[in-house]
């Protein structure tokens, strides 16, 4: 071998990273991500806990003077979904506690983080859209009813619905596109980390 040859290579070893940098550089710029995320989390569960505790006393309110059966049992039920929108956020961001503080520990308390919130948009049709929903439609709905108690549809009503459909199915899919886009890559890039720690 000639002594170029082993320039050459010596400058290729150099210039090489070797995979514990690697590794380190890719934990450093997952902590970013998942920092940048709990952030925005936080932000949403601040508005979205703020907007429900503030409807509740509304709901209760409109509840006294409720025009009959239809419309009571649409307020109580939005007054049920805005106690449980809030419990539903604060139970997703609680994870189990890391037993010590080393890398695997910490991927696996943001692999528990990012699952259940990617978990709580996928099925965000359930605990949060459907109940409000149906509250909405019971509520205004059941302020059309007559002296005989049978609600009334009129063109008014049906253009709500139609708006109201589009508004449901809209942030349904924006909802499933959040959870695909934004929490399915990184959850991806944490299992890929494990893995690989688990590999060494």
């Amino acid at each position: 071998m000639k002594l170029d040859d082993l320039k050459q290579d010596w400058q290729e070893t150099v210039a090489t990273p070797s995979p514990s940098d690697n590794f380190d550089e890719v934990i450093t710029m997952l902590e970013k991500q998942t920092l940048t995320i709990d952030k925005e989390i936080k932000r949403r569960d601040i508005l979205e806990i703020s907007i429900a505790i503030l409807l509740i006393p509304v709901w209760t309110y409109a509840l006294f003077s409720s025009a009959g059966t239809i419309q009571s049992a649409g307020l109580i039920l939005a007054i049920l979904s805005c106690l449980y929108i809030p419990y539903r956020l604060v139970k997703a961001k609680k994870v189990s506690s890391a037993q010590n503080t080393n890398i695997k520990a910490f991927l696996e308390v943001e692999k528990q983080k990012v699952s259940q919130q990617k978990k709580l948009l996928e099925s965000i049709a359930f605990w949060y859209i459907a109940p409000l929903t149906i509250s909405i439609v019971l509520i205004t709905l059941g302020g059309t009813v007559d002296a005989s108690g049978m609600p009334h549809l009129n063109d008014h009503l049906i253009q709500y619905y139609g708006l109201l459909v589009l508004l449901t199915v809209g942030a349904y899919l924006l909802n499933k596109r959040a959870a695909k886009k934004k929490f399915g890559p990184l959850l991806n890039k944490i299992e890929q980390r494990l893995t690989e720690l688990n590999e060494q």
